[in-house]
């Protein structure tokens, strides 16, 4: 694997909240142009990964962007420097409507440019036109997730990072929302999940990272996964 088809890599990474260390040296990567998927029971460090490296969760470890050690860099310059983030719990702003939600989303942009292409974010989430008006808490969970997701997008970034996105929504918006990711790498974008849903998961994903106990226990191109055995694993 040619150092150019890695957008992004963490090196031994630690992380910890206060005493408690959650992250035990992780080393993983995003190939650019695919979906990279996390996967792992509750509580082994998935989420804790995407917040360090977001930096929302610091660590002196090696995060690197594009070439660019970041993990030295705020939260804010990692979203100006490209990369989309889509939390747990989608953090939608409750009291402003749909639109001004999206807007929020490009103060992330690496130029002036504060709008953005309603066509093509109401094309891929319809359902946020119509709702376009109607206050951001106001909304089903799977139409949260969908304006996260549009207001991620709105910021222009090379790697969309996305925790759960299926938690709590019924199946029909899921189907939606792979449909739409899968769009979206087939036009270059790089998407790096954690997921728990397997069925979802396999619908997108071209590399796997296992994760137990704060390490990844396992990573692998999907050709060379055990499905069953990692179904197994996930749920015990």
């Amino acid at each position: 694997m040619q150092e150019k088809d890695i957008i992004l890599e963490t090196k031994g990474v630690h992380a910890a909240y206060g005493e408690s260390r959650i992250l035990w040296g992780v080393d993983m990567e995003a190939r650019r142009g695919k979906v990279t998927t996390i996967m792992g029971r509750n509580g082994v460090g998935k989420t804790t990964l995407l917040r360090t490296i977001m930096g929302i969760v610091r660590t002196k470890d090696p995060i690197i962007f594009n070439g660019e050690e970041i993990q030295n860099r705020s939260t804010f310059k990692r979203a100006k420097k490209g990369i989309g983030y889509v939390p747990q719990g989608r953090e939608i702003i409750p009291k402003l409507t749909v639109y001004e939600n999206i807007l929020i989303g490009t103060e992330s942009r690496n130029d002036s440019v504060r709008s953005f292409d309603e066509d093509e974010i109401y094309g891929l989430f319809p359902i946020l036109k119509d709702f376009r008006h109607r206050l951001g808490g106001n909304l089903s969970g799977g139409q949260q997730q969908q304006l996260a997701i549009a207001r991620a997008l709105v910021g222009k970034p090379d790697l969309l990072i996305l925790d759960e996105p299926t938690e709590g929504i019924q199946p029909s918006i899921t189907y939606e929302i792979a449909d739409v990711l899968m769009g979206l790498v087939e036009k270059g974008m790089t998407v790096l999940l954690v997921e728990q849903k397997l069925n979802f998961a396999r619908r997108l994903s071209d590399y796997y990272f296992i994760m137990d106990r704060g390490k990844v226990i396992k990573s692998d191109h999907k050709d060379n996964i055990d499905f069953e055995q990692l179904k197994n694993y996930l749920s015990v």
